[in-house]
């Protein structure tokens, strides 16, 4: 399904740009918990040395998300510029927490779930499957390297177990969010049609006589 076929009407459009605002006001949430998380599991002079960059990584996420927010309140234009934006940032930032906290032991690859189905939600399958392949290709990789560093924990089942959920997720989540789509566009226009209809009514009694 092509982005126009997505957002036909401006209702649906006002729509997308709703949900969207409501993903962006997550990802706030979600910035904040990863700032305090990152503030709160390493050590006291975290903010200074080795560890100094992960907390800037916070800062700028969560700068970022607010700056997403704003965009999406105030500047409603070139929809899919700022989603595929927004989620590419995303899996970035969480693809550096998820190797700086130890990798798959830790289960952080869940946070994936967050930016592949709002991106299954908003827009269609393609780029959702992308970004789903590209994380599975991330994940897998990093297996591949703690495998060849020796590490004990490496484990290629539990990244192709992440990869498969995610491409399952995405594909019932897409397909549900069109079918939503369909029946909202199909509301409109029988909203529509039954105003014209309200209208002819009303020009059809006013001519005629008692």
């Amino acid at each position: 399904m092509t982005p126009d076929a997505f957002m036909r009407s401006e209702e649906s459009r006002q729509s997308f740009w709703r949900t969207l605002l409501t993903f962006d006001l997550t990802r706030v949430v979600i910035a904040l918990v990863l700032f305090v998380y990152l503030g709160v599991s390493v050590k006291k002079d975290a903010w200074v040395g080795d560890q100094f960059s992960y907390v800037q990584i916070g800062i700028a996420y969560l700068a970022l998300a607010l700056t997403f927010t704003f965009l999406a309140a105030y500047y409603r234009r070139r929809f899919y510029l700022q989603l595929l934006s927004q989620v590419a940032v995303d899996i970035a930032v969480i693809s550096v927490v998820y190797v700086a906290a130890g990798g798959a032991k830790t289960g952080l690859a869940i946070l994936y779930l967050f930016p592949l189905a709002g991106t299954a939600i908003l827009a269609p399958l393609l780029p959702a499957l992308f970004f789903v392949s590209l994380v599975t290709i991330f994940l897998l990789a990093e297996s591949a390297y703690q495998a060849l560093a020796s590490a004990a924990d490496a484990s290629f089942s539990q990244a192709g177990l992440y990869g498969a959920a995610f491409f399952a997720a995405a594909l019932v989540i897409n397909r549900l969010a069109a079918r939503l789509i369909k029946q909202e566009e199909l509301a409109v226009q029988r909203g529509k049609d039954l105003q014209f209809q309200e209208a002819i009514n009303r020009l059809v009694i006013a001519d005629m006589g008692d």
